[in-house]
């Protein structure tokens, strides 16, 4: 199960028989404008569909770059990126769709001190949502234990749970999960004790096609300088700016240029090496020139560490030996839109 998940970025999406019963359940409130969020939205289809349903505004963020691109079509706006790798608005969406990876988020190769993506998704995008506002959640029904139990009694209230329609429940044995966002949290034993009895199969559940249940989704609020960016640069999407609008345009419009003399004063002439160590922990990011002024290139340099495994044998014993590797990396763009990286 978790090889399948890893091979496919742990990506089910939400069947399309289950999407028009999920639209059934949520009506508009008010006139104004209506914003969702779905930051794992794969090719966008089930976000769109209720996108149409609440006249509203839909926004994603997906990981997989073919997806990606889908979900741009199908979307207002998709980031193609880790959804930790973005700017946001916080409380600006009326909707949190939240379908998240079936996975663990792996820390130090160990599952054992790692948390389900299931939790990690909810805990850290429900900062999204403005008060009142709808959270939909689908998860395996095993994958509602007492931590998830917990945030959902402390943050949401009116929460309704519907097992998946019976054949489409055999699979996964997927539920979804409608809550509104309290304006003040609040723990609920009685709801938080519920929740858990849920996940462990001991609580009575209806299924979602033989249930009846509204939520109503409110206008989310006028943002004057509202945010919905990644931190990351796409090379292909810059090229392209870069070729439709020029260099010289774009680093107006997104940096300023630095020079390393307004950054440090090296006491000596810096070498090839301390110029790579430089750029790589950003103290030269942005524009760099030649020594004339011209020839520009948006330069971003990162620094990773890469962990180099090999096997020594010492009297017939097996030895296994990690050294750390610090990897420097530098993309850099010129003027004609060519992107290209130096390590």
């Amino acid at each position: 199960m978790r090889l399948a998940a890893q091979a496919k970025m742990g990506y089910y999406p939400t069947p399309p028989s289950v999407v028009p019963l999920i639209k059934d359940f949520l009506i508009r409130s008010g006139k104004g404008n209506i914003r969702l969020l779905d930051p794992c939205a794969g090719e966008g289809t089930a976000l769109k569909q209720i996108g149409e349903t609440l006249n509203a505004e839909a926004y994603g963020i997906e990981l997989d770059t073919e997806r990606g691109r889908i979900a741009k079509e199908n979307l207002t706006q998709c980031l193609i990126t880790d959804y930790m790798a973005t700017r946001i608005s916080n409380q600006a969406f009326s909707l949190l769709y939240l379908n998240p990876p079936y996975d663990w988020a792996i820390r130090n190769d160990e599952v054992s001190t790692s948390e389900r993506y299931e939790r990690t998704f909810l805990r850290n995008t429900i900062r999204y949502l403005i008060p009142n506002g709808v959270l939909v959640y689908l998860i395996p029904q095993a994958r509602l234990d007492k931590n998830i139990a917990k945030i959902l009694a402390y943050r949401f209230k009116d929460v309704k749970v519907f097992r998946f329609p019976e054949d489409e429940y055999k699979a996964f044995k997927q539920i979804v999960l409608f809550g509104v966002l309290k304006k003040r949290a609040d723990h609920v034993e009685d709801l938080a004790r519920y929740l858990t009895d849920v996940g462990h199969s001991k609580a009575i559940i209806s299924f979602l096609d033989k249930a009846e249940c509204k939520h109503a989704v409110p206008s989310s609020p006028v943002i004057k300088n509202f945010l919905f960016r990644t931190t990351r640069i796409d090379p292909v999407e810059l090229e392209i700016e870069v070729r439709q609008h020029g260099l010289r345009e774009k680093i107006n419009r997104l940096v300023k240029p630095l020079t390393l003399s307004q950054r440090i004063k090296p006491i000596m002439p810096l070498r090839q090496g301390h110029l790579a160590q430089l750029l790589a922990c950003g103290m030269m990011n942005g524009v760099v020139f030649n020594k004339d002024g011209q020839n520009p290139l948006v330069v971003k340099g990162i620094t990773k560490k890469e962990v180099e495994t090999r096997t020594e044998y010492e009297d017939g014993k097996e030895k296994i030996i990690e050294m750390d590797k610090i990897v420097i990396t530098i993309n850099a763009i010129n003027e004609y839109g060519e992107f290209f990286t130096l390590t």
